[in-house]
């Protein structure tokens, strides 16, 4: 046991760092998590944030949480970045100061970069490229990203911190840890889920991966009107650095003419479920920063480090599910969810409120004209999580852990670009057509 708690001791001195940061923005959240509803905690279902909604204090703590998880960086990080994009997860003033999160965080000096450069393509960067910026303008949890210029084109040099991935392994082990103790008496595998996890998070580390995953999308996305992948300069890449092309586009936030909101909305929504529903893949970051908007409402998708695998049988399931509540056709949807695994008790299954949850969560596919927006993410989360009578029977598949990280960060990017579009008519498309799986 000391061997144990010696080995988690990293990871806990990393994460125990915010957590009394978090849990000041969060206490509502988080109540309605460990009291297993909102009765318990005295929290009406409607509510989200807390007491300290806009304050001064709830921004203070909010920039003291962003500086301590920028350099951290690893998962903490990962969690900070998540956290700034959920609608619902901490009060709005102090969500936007957390959003630094999703474009930068405190950088490596670039003498450290350039020793990683050195020992992963045997060059300082000075000789690998025509030229190099020294100060990142993007870091974030993993690495950090330079502008370069290679064979004359300007290029985005993405490298690991040292060190990064062992620091990840020791938060993982704790995460593990702490997942099997709360799974106890649940119908959670929290063996699989921790290894789901694992795998995933540790895949992000190669970027060699990453770089084929890269090549990969940029092929099945070729068809998809609007969408753009970078390029990847192999030459310049290896285990621990990727290096693409530069492209020009504006981040969300930045983006104020509504009719290119709605149509990036669109190319990130059937980018998503085409991907899905016939490729049987998807890229489960669906990060704000992760996309980049031109003038006409085109997006250049970046960052495919998490990229996650169905097997087809899976998808063929998930898609008659998915027909049967669009549909209205509960004996369908009942079926679709207990062989994809998510009845974990039966015994005292409410079924009548996973039926009407269901629905509430395809609202944008029964609703004609639906625009995305923050309130309709928070209240899936207390409809599908937080106030959901069968949360202590419902079964998590491993394999939907970082599909239920697509599904919340999807809709919060689409909330966050207000957008509307054709989703009924786009999901029926892609429902119907038949799996090519890449």
């Amino acid at each position: 046991m000391p061997d144990d708690l010696d080995e988690l001791s990293g990871g806990l001195r990393r994460m125990l760092s915010t957590a009394g940061l978090a849990g000041k923005l969060g206490k509502k959240a988080a109540a309605r998590v460990l009291f297993r509803g909102s009765g318990d905690a005295g929290v009406p279902a409607e509510s989200s944030g807390t007491a300290t909604e806009g304050s001064e204090a709830a921004i203070a703590t909010a920039r003291k949480l962003v500086a301590q998880m920028s350099q951290l960086k690893g998962l903490v990080m990962k969690a900070g970045q998540i956290a700034s994009y959920m609608p619902g997860s901490m009060p709005p003033a102090a969500q936007q100061v957390l959003a630094e999160l999703q474009a930068s965080s405190t950088p490596m000096a670039y003498h450290r970069i350039d020793e990683m450069l050195v020992a992963e393509l045997g060059a300082p960067g000075r000789t690998l490229f025509e030229a190099i910026d020294e100060r990142p303008f993007a870091a974030a949890s993993i690495g950090q990203v330079h502008r370069a210029v290679h064979g004359g084109a300007p290029v985005a040099v993405k490298v690991q911190y040292p060190g990064i991935e062992d620091a990840i392994r020791s938060d993982l082990r704790m995460v593990g840890a702490i997942a099997r103790l709360s799974a106890i008496g649940s119908p959670l595998d929290a063996g699989a889920l921790s290894g789901e996890l694992r795998d995933r998070l540790l895949e992000e580390c190669d970027y060699l991966r990453e770089a084929d995953n890269q090549r990969l999308f940029a092929t099945l996305l070729a068809s998809i009107d609007g969408a753009h992948v970078p390029e990847v300069v192999a030459g310049r890449s290896s285990r621990r650095v990727l290096t693409t092309a530069l492209i020009d586009g504006a981040p969300i936030a930045a983006v104020a003419d509504q009719t290119v909101r709605d149509r990036a909305g669109q190319v990130i929504f059937r980018a998503c479920f085409e991907l899905l529903f016939r490729r049987c893949i998807y890229n489960a970051d669906p990060h704000p920063g992760n996309y980049l908007i031109d003038r006409a409402g085109g997006v250049t998708f970046l960052d495919f480090g998490c990229v996650r695998r169905f097997a087809p049988g899976t998808i063929a399931t998930w898609k008659r599910m998915a027909r049967a509540v669009i549909a209205g056709g509960r004996a369908g949807f009942e079926a679709g969810f207990r062989a994809l695994g998510f009845v974990g008790k039966e015994r005292k299954f409410d079924w009548d409120y996973q039926w009407n949850a269901m629905r509430f969560l395809y609202t944008p596919f029964l609703e004609p004209n639906f625009r995305y927006h923050p309130d309709y993410v928070r209240k899936t989360f207390g409809v599908l999580m937080f106030d959901n009578p069968n949360r202590t029977r419902i079964a998590m598949p491993p394999e939907w852990l970082f599909l239920n990280r697509l599904q919340w960060g999807l809709n919060a990017v689409l909330a966050q670009l207000a957008a509307t579009g054709p989703w009924r008519e786009t999901i029926d498309e892609l429902l119907a057509a038949p799996l090519d799986p890449a």
